[in-house]
């Protein structure tokens, strides 16, 4: 078998995911102790972001093509990608645990109160076709610029970000004083605690879309994609997907069953 010369680009290593878990962990210890202790949690998050997203505007994580050759069956794959599909693995893994606890703790409940006599259900229903209008949106952005469409890109971009922005002020402008008012409160049991918490978790993750979103915005105002350079499009574009996933698991636990 012959071996063909290939470029290897030399980088330095980050340690941001380390730091990303760490504020992971330091916020669901928050969650389950002390809650002050989630917003120094939220804090460390938003800062390893922000210098993600510095990272991707000075392209360090581009890297060298090498010529073709026998590899690992990953390998086609760009490291942002595979970066992006672990950490929505693990994203995955802390929302299911969350939400197989809850399901657990309602099944084993007898005086759980009926969802659509708590909850309301149509704007759960206007919340949902939000969200998945949004996830339409960054679909359009990405199919958008991979043709050399950057008018097409803004527009996508700007009208996923607006209605993730609507999708928050339903949630905790309207949705959540209602039913404070009500006396349906983190201190008022279970049905409450778990409700705050699991959409509160969900729309943590809305809001930091939001920034992602608005990162893109301003790179694509910029010129900062084209039809070949796209991929942080569409790794943002997979973790907005991943968000409207997991409000199609929320809304039928929360307001319909």
């Amino acid at each position: 078998m012959t071996e063909e010369n290939s470029q290897v680009q030399e980088g330095k290593p980050t340690y941001i995911p380390i730091i990303l878990a760490a504020g992971a962990a330091v916020f669901l210890a928050g969650l389950a102790v002390f809650a002050p202790v989630m917003i120094v949690g939220l804090i460390i998050i938003a800062l390893a972001l922000l210098k993600v997203l510095k990272d991707g505007a000075e392209e360090k994580f581009s890297e060298v093509k090498e010529a073709l050759a026998e590899k690992w069956p990953l390998e086609s794959l760009s490291r942002e990608k595979t970066g992006m599909w672990v950490f929505l693995t693990s994203e995955i893994l802390i929302f299911g645990s969350l939400m197989v606890a809850y399901v657990y703790v309602r099944i084993a409940s007898t005086s759980w109160p009926v969802a659509t006599q708590t909850h309301d259900v149509y704007l759960g229903m206007i919340n949902t076709i939000i969200l998945l209008t949004s996830s339409l949106a960054m679909i359009l952005a990405l199919y958008s610029i991979k043709t050399g469409n950057s008018t097409g890109l803004k527009i996508g971009l700007g009208s996923a970000f607006a209605l993730g922005f609507a999708f928050l002020d339903i949630k905790l402008g309207f949705e959540w004083p209602d039913l404070i008012r009500k006396g349906f409160t983190v201190k008022s049991g279970l049905p409450a605690s778990t409700y705050f918490m699991l959409t509160g978790l969900h729309a943590a993750h809305v809001a930091v879309g939001l920034v992602a979103i608005g990162y893109l915005m301003i790179r694509a105002s910029n010129g900062g994609f084209t039809s070949t350079k796209n991929s942080g499009v569409e790794n943002v574009g997979l973790y907005w997907h991943f968000v409207d996933i997991v409000w199609m698991f929320l809304f039928p636990l929360f307001y319909l069953i």
